[in-house]
């Protein structure tokens, strides 16, 4: 059985210029937030950060009060062994089960958070690999 853990992340959309990521990696700071894995896309005018942290409510506070859109969502996190396939194994399953896969990101020791449209079906999924 896989470890399975449900986490809350943070989602924010920014300007996709020089200098927003930074603005809000400072306010973040200045509040002795860590940010422990982030992924970053952008798109036309638009950029999306999604991250976590151990304080994602205060997170999503301190962002929305300094002006930058944020809000709170869950990921499932989760270890697959390190070697050629595990990964398709684990999407092959979630699409299998009709779920879309809206967002992944890799934390510093290796593991995955997914993003998904049913986040409970995606953990159930994800123990049983």
């Amino acid at each position: 059985m896989t470890n399975v853990e449900v986490v809350h992340s943070v989602y924010t959309k920014l300007e996709n210029r020089p200098g927003t990521l930074d603005r809000a990696a400072k306010v973040l700071g200045a509040k002795q937030m860590n940010i422990d894995a982030i992924s970053l896309e952008t798109s036309g005018n638009n950029a999306y950060a999604r991250f976590l942290t151990h304080k994602p409510r205060e997170a999503v506070e301190v962002l929305k009060s300094n002006g930058i859109d944020a809000y709170e969502s869950q990921m499932v996190v989760t270890t697959l062994s390190n070697r050629p396939g595990e990964l398709a194994r684990a999407t092959a399953e979630l699409a299998a089960a009709g779920l879309n896969i809206e967002g992944i990101l890799t934390t510093p020791e290796g593991r995955l958070a997914f993003r998904t449209n049913d986040i409970e079906r995606t953990a159930q999924i994800l123990r049983k690999l």
